[in-house]
């Protein structure tokens, strides 16, 4: 069964189908950069909302602070 990964130098997605051995990036041939698809890409949508979250209360709080 293939197995998603994606690459965190080069933001190369693939599927890796060897059973041994760690998968290897086929564009830049890294393996230590080489994360599973899908936690990557939920880590990645959790960090953008968390990044929505407080630029949000930092421009309520400049807000605040310029029309008090």
């Amino acid at each position: 069964m293939p197995t998603s990964y994606v690459c965190a130098d080069c933001d190369y997605e693939f599927s890796f189908e060897g059973t041994e051995g760690d998968p290897r990036c086929p564009k830049c041939g890294r393996t230590e950069a080489v994360e599973p698809a899908d936690t990557s890409a939920l880590q990645s949508d959790i960090w953008r909302q968390w990044l929505v979250v407080f630029a949000i209360l930092f421009i309520a709080g400049l807000a605040y602070v310029f029309y008090r």
